[in-house]
């Protein structure tokens, strides 16, 4: 007869250090992720805000302008695009069930956070991750890029 396998863990009434883990993903979803919503609204793209977790679902379509003029048509090409340019995952949104020529994608924030397992944490534990210097630098990053696309998509509107 086989031995009764163990009981799975309680979940119920988390550990202190789980509680601990569960905040600090919260504070990062709702300062990090809420700094590159700012950035991607900014820029003139549609997102709504971050309500938990660390995705933003972007809609580029008011800077399609912009982007044909680089050679982007559609959730495929976007995503290669915005991946090789913020050197970050940015899965088109035709992975989700969207129309392949909607040009959406869905922006994971956690490589804001820093390569290394110790920047990552030091970005969890601080008070305000969105200030220290790494997680700065990315947001400028991600910002110069929307911006960018922006820029385009007006020039491309004003030469018409």
């Amino acid at each position: 007869m086989a031995a009764p396998s163990p009981r799975p863990p309680d979940t119920r009434c988390p550990s202190p250090s789980r509680h601990r883990a569960r905040h600090r993903v919260r504070a990062h979803a709702a300062r990090v992720a809420a700094a590159a919503h700012r950035a991607v609204v900014a820029a003139g793209a549609l997102a709504r805000p971050p309500q938990c977790g660390r995705h933003l679902y972007v809609d580029l379509s008011p800077l399609a302008p912009g982007l044909a003029a680089r050679g982007v048509g559609d959730a495929q090409e976007l995503e290669d695009f915005l991946t090789g340019r913020l050197g970050m995952p940015a899965a088109g949104g035709h992975r989700f069930g969207d129309d392949l020529e909607t040009p959406r994608v869905r922006l994971c924030t956690a490589p804001l956070l820093g390569d290394t397992p110790e920047e990552r944490a030091a970005c969890l534990e601080a008070d305000e991750p969105a200030e220290l210097p790494r997680v700065g630098r990315a947001l400028n990053h991600v910002t110069t890029v929307l911006d960018d696309l922006r820029d385009d998509a007006r020039r491309w509107e004003s030469s018409r």
